[in-house]
């Protein structure tokens, strides 16, 4: 199936919108010490409070908000050169959320954090798309 730069461009845009909106959520409550509900794998707590939700002292929800916001902002811009660099960016939070997904499985009795790997296939379909929008071989760019 082949996807047109303008609709890779516009599902981008929603999965950075629905990270934006998970990752705001969850810092929502970090701020606030309040408790994620998790109607679903349990584990939404555990993960948000572990000492593996922090990076360098700062919270993970703070970063991929931060993160997402940013690639959310890049996504209009044309060029290679910030193509290339949004999608170093997104592998790096790629290549994060797996290792996150292997803390959750070995560190929570196998309880899994939704809002968590709901965050992850945003991220993966931003990403996904990033990569698409990069080898995209056509004149225009959007």
């Amino acid at each position: 199936m082949v996807f047109d730069r303008r609709l890779l461009t516009y599902l981008q845009l929603a999965a950075l919108a629905a990270a934006i909106g998970i990752a705001g959520y969850l810092t929502y409550l970090k701020a606030t010490n309040g408790i994620p509900p998790c109607t679903i794998g349990g584990g939404c707590a555990a993960a948000l409070y572990s000492k593996w939700g922090y990076l360098g002292g700062i919270p993970l929800a703070y970063i991929g908000l931060t993160a997402a916001i940013v690639l959310l902002l890049a996504t209009p811009w044309r060029g290679d050169s910030v193509r290339i660099i949004s999608l170093m960016l997104f592998l790096i939070g790629a290549i994060f959320t797996l290792y996150l997904r292997y803390v959750e499985q070995a560190h929570f009795d196998g309880n899994i954090c939704a809002w968590c790997v709901s965050f992850m296939a945003a991220w993966w379909v931003a990403g996904a798309c990033e990569l698409l929008r990069l080898v995209r071989s056509t004149s225009h760019d959007v």
